[in-house]
């Protein structure tokens, strides 16, 4: 199309100059790529050519309907759409409609190749809806970034539109290249993880049911405070608990997820995570800028790892022992603290004091509990600090 015939649909109205050769060249990239005319002057009607131009750049379309993915890939319909469902790809109420690519095709065909691993499709889904929502949630964080800087209210400048859409397209690019790399070297990590779990069997497989440590930390009346802060505060204050959390986590420790107001770390070491936990309780309650408290319940034992989450008594205890410690606190259950201590002994550099025992729905018996912080350090008087004050074994009963 010619820059009249723009002109004579309505598409250039009262535009002059740098602003009329800008739009004629967001509109020749629009028709380039399958865009009527009607879908445009309505994009324009709506002030959103330029997040259209966005749109199609990031989602470019081959034409594939999900007959077509299927009958390319071999592969059944109802499969194909269950795997694209938890992906988070659309699915069209037509399966004829036009709306896949080359990469559709390629996902699809990889059903066979799990297969050929002697995988079944019941314990495929639920690495797939995990790799979804894993994807689903970058690209809300990359959005967002990109957000920030150019989806302000009303219609972006068109110039500014095809700078971005090219700039969205090199980071997806790009970054996919990381993400290969990243997965990669995580997956290493959870394999060396699991080392000591592997069965001795000429299969070679991981056990699933291992031992573990487990970590909630939640913030203290963290829905009341929704009822005086805006949504925005509210998500920042999740995000700070998120970063924090993630700062304080290194190797063995592993931040396994986020959940609105609360953070769950686990780790096979149980010292490793509580000297992580009593960090990120000292970060968290030394930024003084009124947040909401921060409280930490740790549980160990056998606990089973499944798409990237973890399922067992641990999870559970580790949760309820949240509820019941005290804001700005860590407790742990006694075999947490004896693990530590059989470890470490006298040199602990951690500090436990004796708490109530508690009954806990779903628990057999009373649970001994322990609050726990870093052993202070004092000084000789010239600046040189003594050892550790020995209290951790001299409990203090509540």
């Amino acid at each position: 199309m010619a820059e009249g015939d723009y002109d004579r649909a309505g598409l250039l109205d009262g535009l002059a100059g740098d602003e009329r050769r800008t739009r004629v060249s967001v509109l020749e990239s629009l028709a380039a790529d399958g865009v009527d005319i009607d879908a445009m002057r309505d994009a324009i009607a709506r002030d959103r050519l330029g997040l259209l131009l966005l749109e199609r750049t990031l989602r470019p379309e081959d034409g594939h309907s999900l007959t077509d993915v299927c009958q390319l890939a071999e592969v059944d319909v109802e499969v194909a759409r269950r795997w694209f469902q938890a992906l988070g790809r659309p699915i069209a109420p037509d399966p004829e409609e036009p709306i896949y690519t080359d990469e559709d095709v390629e996902i699809a065909q990889r059903i066979h190749r799990y297969r050929s691993l002697g995988f079944s499709d019941e314990e495929m889904m639920p690495v797939v809806r995990a790799i979804g929502r894993g994807v689903l949630n970058i690209a809300d964080a990359l959005g967002g970034l990109l957000g920030e800087a150019l989806l302000r209210p009303g219609e972006p400048e068109p110039e500014m539109a095809l700078r971005y859409a090219t700039e969205a397209r090199r980071i997806v690019e790009e970054d996919s290249l990381h993400l290969v790399h990243l997965v990669a070297a995580g997956l290493a990590d959870r394999i060396r993880s699991h080392a000591l779990a592997v069965e001795e069997s000429s299969a070679g497989r991981l056990q699933g049911a291992q031992d573990v440590t487990v970590c909630f930390a939640d913030l203290v009346g963290f829905t009341d405070l929704g009822e005086s802060v805006s949504a925005v505060e509210l998500s920042e204050v999740a995000e700070m608990l998120s970063a924090t959390a993630t700062e304080v986590s290194s190797w063995p420790v592993r931040l396994a997820k986020t959940i609105g107001d609360a953070v769950m770390l686990v780790s096979p070491d149980p010292t490793a995570l509580v000297r992580a936990a009593v960090a990120l309780v000292e970060a968290w309650s030394g930024a003084e800028d009124g947040r909401p408290a921060l409280r930490v319940g740790i549980a160990k034992g056998i606990g089973v790892p499944h798409a990237g989450d973890w399922f067992g008594p641990p999870v559970n205890l580790a949760s309820r022992v949240t509820e019941t410690a005290r804001p700005g606190q860590v407790t742990v259950t006694a075999a947490v603290h004896d693990a530590v201590v059989a470890v470490a002994g006298d040199d602990a550099p951690l500090r436990f004091r004796t708490a109530a025992p508690r009954k806990f729905k779903g628990v057999r018996g009373a649970q001994r509990l322990y609050r726990v912080q870093r052993r202070p350090t004092v000084s000789r008087g010239n600046g040189t600090p003594l050892d550790r004050v020995d209290e951790a074994h001299e409990p203090i009963r509540d």
